[in-house]
């Protein structure tokens, strides 16, 4: 079965492009080009990117301002999920500004939502941190002030402004660690000065002692001479006494320049030692200034994303806690105006479903193995329904309702009987399983009505969304006159979908208070 649905789908999409080269009309190649990019949006995302781009340009030329926002947001989706986030960001803002526009809050909260997802995984903290303010804008312009948003919105205004303070306090720190860094500049400069200082005075001190070498040498000359010329009236022997004391002081005063010079050098190699040892240490805490920046900066980053993940975390979970009760239109309205008002549906299509023998089963379980079931069992129904964009409305005991046209995404007729075989079906396997293991299984009566409803949230407390009408009334008494494991339709149920089915008709049947009906029996598909 699963290898002859993907096989049509596959024949649609094929079926599909061929209508858009045949189509005439702009507006036929913008419906067909934005369905066959919804087909392939989850197989071939880039694919169903440039059909959904194609219908966007057309739904422009046409002034279909819906179609233009919603084929910008598809076509944005496309290029995210192929992960070409630049094209996506430039796409998803197509959207948003189209969305913005002209009222269209889901798909601009939407575009919004992704556009600061994109920029998280660009690590750009300041472009998220931007649409995150876009998006509490929006909801105060689009709904008239953050309190009618609902407690959901407030807190990612609270948080927002929480993350602002914070990058604040960062900033600031950051500043204090600048102007330390000053400080110390200063006194850097200021013990250079005073070691340079101290270098002229050595400096000074040993040209003063050079030049009393000069002098002494000057003396020691003029001695020279003097004894020179009493070496003319000397003796030989005094003569030589003479030049060997004269020799030895020369040597002696060569060996005090000598070190002098060494003197001089060592102290030169000393200043400079210095002046390498400061700057060293200038470089050394310059480069710890300016690793806390960074760690300070980084930190900082850090904090942000975390604070950001956790807005965005928080905003998921109530969104989804939302969601799981009301349908996704039912919840911004609630969301955006604090009520929701109540809608009239003039094609809608309810089902009901009711186990055979309840009582008497729950008689041979435990309660925690009948709840057990009853859940394995509804949860089930729950991905059924879904696959068929049906909306599920309550459960009562053992009776699980839902209904479908209830929104923009409307499920036909057809979808809602498929969904009832499959039901059908799912419990056939199960009572196999059960009756091979000797345990008790469930067998259910399913009926299903088309017609008009009212639809809304009642009560201020625990909302609960409830649909209204004879068309429920109706769906019940298709339900009572089922049999065990079969579908059972009305006749109005039977004329919209004819044609995808094959009928058993039952004739005129009786119904508690709506007297004789005709009724349908499904049983099976076309092929």
């Amino acid at each position: 079965m699963l290898l002859a649905a993907g096989w049509l789908s596959a024949q649609s999409v094929s079926e599909l492009e061929s209508r858009i080269k045949k189509a005439s009309s702009k507006t036929d190649k913008m419906n067909l080009s934005y369905q066959v990019a919804e087909k392939l949006i989850g197989s071939n995302p880039a694919k169903a990117s440039d059909y959904a781009q194609q219908a966007s340009q057309l739904a422009t030329e046409l002034g279909d301002k819906r179609k233009e926002a919603d084929a910008a947001y598809l076509s944005a989706e496309g290029q995210y999920r192929a992960r070409k986030y630049s094209e996506a960001a430039s796409r998803f803002q197509h959207a948003w500004n189209s969305a913005r526009n002209y009222g269209l809050r889901e798909v601009a909260l939407s575009a919004t939502e992704k556009l600061q997802d994109i920029a998280l995984k660009q690590n750009d903290y300041r472009e998220a941190l931007k649409w995150s303010k876009e998006t509490v804008a929006y909801l105060k312009e689009a709904g008239g002030g953050v309190r009618s948003g609902g407690d959901a919105v407030r807190r990612l205004e609270n948080q927002l402004a929480a993350a602002e303070a914070d990058n604040r306090s960062l900033r600031e720190q950051i500043a204090q660690l600048t102007g330390q860094s000053q400080v110390l500049e200063t006194t850097y400069q200021s013990q250079l000065q005073e070691t340079e200082q101290k270098t002229r005075k050595e400096l000074t001190k040993k040209d003063s002692a050079i030049i009393q070498f000069a002098q002494e040498k000057q003396r020691a000359d003029s001695l020279i001479r003097t004894k020179a010329i009493l070496l003319k009236n000397l003796t030989e022997e005094q003569m030589i006494d003479s030049i060997v004391r004269a020799q030895q002081e020369r040597e002696l005063q060569i060996q005090k320049r000598r070190v002098v010079e060494a003197e001089l050098k060592q102290q030169e190699g000393e200043n400079i030692r210095n002046v390498l040892a400061l700057a060293s240490v200038f470089i050394l805490v310059l480069a710890l200034l300016f690793y806390f920046r960074f760690r300070a900066k980084k930190r900082a980053a850090n904090e942000l994303t975390l604070k950001n993940a956790m807005i965005e975390e928080e905003q998921k979970r109530s969104d989804g806690l939302l969601l799981n009760i009301l349908p996704p239109a039912i919840a911004q309205e609630l969301k955006t105006r604090n009520k929701v008002a109540a809608r009239r549906y003039d094609q809608a299509t309810v089902m009901f479903t009711d186990f055979i023998g309840f009582t008497t089963i729950s008689e041979r379980l435990s309660p925690e193995r009948l709840v057990e079931e009853l859940d394995y069992c509804f949860s089930n129904f729950d991905r059924i329904i879904e696959k068929y964009r049906i909306e599920k409305i309550k459960t009562v005991g053992d009776a699980y309702i839902c209904a479908s046209g209830l929104s923009e995404q409307v499920a036909s007729p057809g979808d809602m009987v498929k969904a009832a075989l499959e039901i059908q079906d799912f419990l056939l396997h199960v009572k196999a399983e059960r009756m091979d293991q000797g345990l008790p299984f469930f067998e259910a009566r399913v009926g299903v009505h088309t017609g008009p409803v009212v639809a809304g949230v009642v009560g201020a407390k625990k909302f609960a969304y409830d649909i209204w009408g004879d068309t429920v009334n109706i769906s019940a008494r298709m339900e009572e006159a089922c049999e065990p494991g079969r579908v059972n339709v009305s006749e109005d149920t039977y004329w919209l979908a004819k044609y995808e089915f094959e009928w058993q008709h039952r004739g005129k049947i009786a119904a508690k208070n709506k007297g004789t009906m005709d009724m349908y029996y499904v049983v099976s598909m076309k092929t």
